[in-house]
């Protein structure tokens, strides 16, 4: 019905007197914010009671040239806001309308739309930005989208409402989890999904849905249901809610998910002040990558220049460097960071060899008849991989190393012939008693003797922290993908770009600066 001009002139009086007495509104000084925002870092700084040792005081770090606005800050400025001696009501912090959930929905939409303007930025997107418009994904289509988890929710949409797929996904598996570990595979979402794999905690999905909302509207659209990339990210937005009540170590893929495929550490990754906040705050950061190079620890420290070039420009604290490792070869080679800021193999008989439990995971490296094995395994791989690049009639190089063999386009190919090798390279290879990774790289196809999932298992073992307490950050989730062993060893996040990488690092440091001061 039409509104009376009487009313509707009150409506725009009301209207601007709020404006003004906004106006008016009294803000709070430089000096203040500064002030809470220090009490705010010693006390996420503090090791919990009972604790052992002390970390070192964050110290605000400086934004590269590219970083969005904000995002290098030791605590955003929300967190400056909250005075954590107030006293206040208990609320349920389940509840969309809590002050706690307010402000991480709002922390997560400001992060989530600085992070979809730099996708239309970097894509030259001359159109709305899509949460699906990563290059990488662009590039390799449905071939990168493969996920028996997202799918099963993906699935739900065709019978419930948005709201109603996440509740019902996040019931089942928290139903799963209350059961003892030898039971889980009975069910009900294992009979829906065997091939679900393991996790290790229950995922808060309904809040996570409610700080996606806030940005995407998904339960508010009626003909467009949420896609792929939209349920990934509600997805890991519940997964880092989850882990940071416990996580020691975050472990990260390199290529693609730190920096660019092909690329290295830069001095301006935005990555580079997440990593060291995490470090700075007690947790634990390795990165686990198929980049092998035995002998020779120059070569991942210029993969790593940017990085530890921070490193020392920060003048790290010993005890905050010593929390940063490096897996190279998917689990071939542990380094660790020296006093000079350099990289510097571990002695195997440190962390490879301990314990029967390690000395059976890497018993093909223990020299004699094992490495003939060893040879015999690579030859072998080899040999395939050449015989199916000439049948694919691609031009290419063959790249042999000590643990790993691969093939390397000499002119541009497509990728969809690149994940051709490299399946057909795990079935002909499925009868292999040394154990290995088949991957397709993005650029190239290799195969490496052992997988992250070992790399993990003993570094965990070698740092004393369980897969609850570790979450693995990684792009390769895929069947071919040679971050897809990580899931049995440890919690999870899939990434499909740098860029998505420190969305969710910004979160998860947040939650554990929150859990620690409130």
């Amino acid at each position: 019905a039409p509104v009376p001009r009487a009313a509707a002139r009150a409506r725009r009086d009301g209207a601007a007197k709020l404006s003004a007495l906004t106006r008016k509104t009294p803000t709070v000084s430089r000096e203040m914010r500064m002030n809470k925002r220090a009490t705010l870092v010693t006390r996420a700084t503090a090791p919990p009671e009972g604790s052992e040792g002390a970390t070192a005081t964050p110290q605000p770090s400086t934004s590269g040239p590219n970083s969005p606005p904000g995002a290098n800050n030791v605590i955003d400025s929300a967190a400056a806001e909250v005075e954590p001696d107030q006293a206040a009501p208990e609320e349920d912090e389940a509840s969309p309308n809590s002050s706690k959930s307010r402000e991480t929905k709002s922390r997560a939409a400001q992060y989530m739309r600085e992070l979809i303007n730099r996708q239309v930025k970097n894509n030259k997107l001359a159109r709305a930005g899509s949460l699906a418009d990563s290059t990488v994904l662009r590039r390799k289509g449905r071939l990168k989208e493969q996920d028996p988890f997202i799918e099963f929710i993906i699935a739900l949409f065709a019978t419930h409402e948005t709201e109603e797929a996440l509740a019902k996904a996040e019931r089942w598996l928290a139903d799963a989890l209350a059961m003892p570990p030898n039971k889980r595979r009975f069910a009900n979402i294992y009979f829906q999904v065997p091939k679900l794999g393991y996790f290790f905690h229950p995922l808060p999905l309904r809040k996570a849905l409610a700080e996606y909302d806030e940005f995407c509207a998904l339960t508010k659209r009626k003909y467009v249901k949420p896609n792929f990339a939209e349920v990934r990210h509600v997805v890991n937005i519940a997964q880092v809610h989850a882990s940071a009540k416990e996580v020691k170590l975050v472990t990260f893929d390199a290529d693609g998910t730190l920096y660019a495929d092909g690329k290295h550490f830069e001095e301006d990754n935005q990555m580079i002040d997440k990593i060291i906040q995490l470090m700075e705050i007690g947790v634990h950061v390795a990165i686990v990558t198929a980049a092998g190079y035995p002998g020779d620890s120059k070569k991942f420290e210029g993969r790593l220049r940017g990085l530890l070039d921070s490193f020392k420009e920060n003048d790290l604290a010993p005890e905050t460097r010593k929390r940063f490792s490096v897996m190279g070869g998917e689990c071939n080679y542990l380094l660790e960071v020296n006093e000079r800021f350099e990289l510097e193999f571990v002695d195997t008989a440190l962390w490879r060899d301990t314990s029967p439990n390690t000395q059976n995971l890497y018993w093909y490296a223990q020299g004699g008849e094992a490495h003939d094995k060893v040879e015999a395994f690579l030859d072998r791989a080899e040999q395939f991989l050449k015989d199916e690049a000439e049948h694919l009639e691609l031009d290419v190089e063959v790249m042999r190393k000590e643990f790993a063999v691969g093939i390397l386009p000499q002119s541009s190919t497509v990728y969809e012939n690149l994940e051709e090798i490299s399946i057909g390279a795990m079935i002909e290879l499925s009868d292999a008693e040394v154990p290995y990774c088949a991957f397709n790289g993005g650029n190239d196809v290799f195969v490496d003797v052992g997988n992250k999932n070992i790399g993990l298992q003993t570094l965990m073992n070698y740092l004393g922290f369980d897969g609850d307490q570790t979450l693995h950050v990684g792009d390769r989730f895929t069947s071919t993908g040679n971050d897809s062993r990580v899931r049995d060893a440890c919690s999870i996040l899939w990434v499909a770009s740098p860029d998505e990488t420190t969305f969710f690092m910004r979160l998860l440091y947040r939650d554990i600066v929150n859990a620690r001061v409130l």
